[in-house]
């Protein structure tokens, strides 16, 4: 009888890199198949290494990793929480909403309020007063029980939420942007023009430069 030689098998770190690409490849598959029933036709999903970890690196090393035009359009989707609106609250209130803004820009939180009025009067609702809304940034656990998805892989791909693109990205001259894909290690590339249409996305004024 011959002898039986078993395969090498990878090293744990291998495994860890092997197991990581599938992870990748996986939600990839996902996003586009959500991009395509979207009609989103721009969306262009790209996978990053693992190492050197992207987020680690700066904004000009990200922007030459994706072949973006600059900086500035390298953007995030954050999640904010009215925290003063009540449970009994009108149908129509925004309690939850998705703001996309650039990496060189924060999020001004009196303009953010003001752009959450005037959608809710957009759905014919009465204004509120300005003490009625508290933006919480949601993070962690609790932007992941909304969302779905982990820190730095938040995407608006598919979330039934209320969307703010922010006017600075709006007025890119390239007409497109980055943003998160659905996992830490995948990165979205989408026109601005379509996410308008399809995503119905709400252009505001709602940061100020970092």
């Amino acid at each position: 009888m011959g002898l039986a030689f078993a395969s090498p098998q990878p090293a744990v770190g291998e495994q860890v890199v092997q197991k990581l690409e599938e992870d990748v490849r996986q939600v990839q598959a996902r996003m586009e198949k959500k991009a395509l029933e979207l009609g989103l036709a721009s969306a262009y999903l790209l996978a990053v290494e693992a190492e050197p970890v992207y987020y680690e690196q700066s904004l000009d090393w990200r922007c030459q990793r994706l072949g973006a035009n600059s900086v500035e359009e390298l953007c995030k989707s954050v999640v904010l929480e009215n925290t003063k609106l009540a449970p009994d609250s009108e149908p129509g209130r925004i309690r939850c909403i998705l703001v996309v803004v650039q990496y060189v820009a924060k999020i001004h939180k009196e303009k953010l309020i003001k752009a959450v009025q005037a959608i809710e009067t957009t759905r014919g609702l009465p204004g509120l007063g300005k003490k009625q809304y508290s933006m919480r940034l949601l993070e962690g656990e609790l932007c992941q029980a909304i969302t779905g998805f982990g820190h730095n892989a938040v995407t608006p791909l598919g979330l039934d939420l209320p969307m703010i693109l922010c006017d600075s990205i709006a007025a890119l001259p390239s007409g497109q942007f980055w943003l998160g894909g659905g996992h830490v290690d995948l990165k979205l590339r989408m026109g601005v023009a379509e996410v308008l249409e399809k995503l119905k996305m709400t252009v505001a004024d709602v940061s100020v430069p970092s």
